[in-house]
């Protein structure tokens, strides 16, 4: 599930990065850097969320092939 949203989250940054690079008329090389840049960060959270939201889900769901005695 982390490497889902991370990728999500790392393409969506790319994107956007890219289209504000072209509105604002940077130079090409500005914007390849910064989104890449932006798909890095977005990726790393993208990853952290992915991380704790799986974590959460396996900590508060016991697992029905456990049993307790």
């Amino acid at each position: 599930m982390a490497r889902r949203i991370a990728a999500t989250f790392g393409y969506s940054g790319l994107i956007v990065e890219l289209m504000l690079g072209l509105i604002a008329g940077w130079d090409t090389e500005s914007v390849l850097v910064r989104g890449f840049i932006a798909m890095l960060v977005a990726s790393l959270v993208g990853w952290t969320a992915g991380t704790l939201a799986c974590d959460w889900h396996l900590g508060s769901d016991p697992s029905p092939t456990s049993t307790s005695r």
